[in-house]
């Protein structure tokens, strides 16, 4: 979760930034999206993920051109069991969580009309994968509460790359209101619907049912391949 509240925090820092200092060059944006594991990865972790995106995109002035960040924020699956909190006191039961989550971060180059209804784009990207397996201990029959207690049980990162496309879909402009200042900066809105190949290099990771508890010890069942995957995304984005 400290992942998210950082990236979150770094795109709202750059949208103030460059509202103040390039008003109306600035796209925003937000995506649902379907992971869809490719070759060897697809046979190794037998499953699809899914998760969200956010990025933020500097549009270069009278170009079709424009840099970025972007990061992605996906789960493979999740496990749970209940186990008493300790071995003194068998009559109280904790949930035992096991989330197996991919962090993505990447620089964004684009190529996309300046204006339209329809706008297509092409974009290339490069940066990371992040694969990590997170162990939570919460109340059972409360759900939403903190957990009492989280772990990284395992992490790995991994070189990825690759590229997409797809074509943005404007629902409003306001461009020309008077009412479009400072304290109200968003000039139009736009549907997304885009898919990207996104190449990722070797990396170990675990899927559901990879951690195995017998007799009190744990044991991992560790996957290891290289970590292609086609993404598949919808979502909205804003032009300040």
């Amino acid at each position: 979760m400290k992942s998210i509240y950082v990236s979150l925090l770094f795109i709202f820092v750059t949208i103030s930034v460059y509202q103040s200092a390039n008003a109306q060059e600035l796209d925003a944006g937000f995506n649902l999206q379907l992971i869809v594991p490719q070759n060897e990865f697809d046979e190794s972790i037998n499953t699809m993920g899914g998760g969200i995106n956010i990025y933020g995109l500097y549009r270069f002035p009278q170009s079709p051109f424009g840099l970025g960040l972007d990061f992605n924020f996906n789960n493979f699956g999740r496990d749970t069991r209940d186990e008493p909190l300790s071995s003194t006191i068998p009559d109280l039961k904790v949930r035992v969580e096991n989330e197996y989550n991919l962090v993505q971060g990447f620089m964004v180059a684009k190529v996309q009309p300046q204006d339209g209804l329809l706008r297509p784009y092409a974009e290339g990207l490069a940066g990371f994968n992040y694969f990590y397996t997170q162990t939570s201990i919460e109340n059972r029959g409360f759900q939403g509460d903190e957990p009492i207690a989280t772990d990284t049980n395992f992490e790995d990162w991994a070189f990825a790359w690759g590229g997409g496309g797809g074509v943005m879909i404007r629902v409003f402009d306001r461009r020309g209101s008077a009412n479009l200042d400072a304290e109200n900066p968003i000039a139009a809105g736009y549907i997304n619907l885009g898919v990207r190949y996104l190449n990722g290099s070797e990396a170990e990771y675990l899927r559901e049912g990879s951690i195995v508890i017998e007799n009190g010890n744990v044991s991992y069942d560790t996957l290891q391949s290289r970590t292609d995957m086609l993404v598949i995304q919808l979502g909205f984005m804003l032009r300040f």
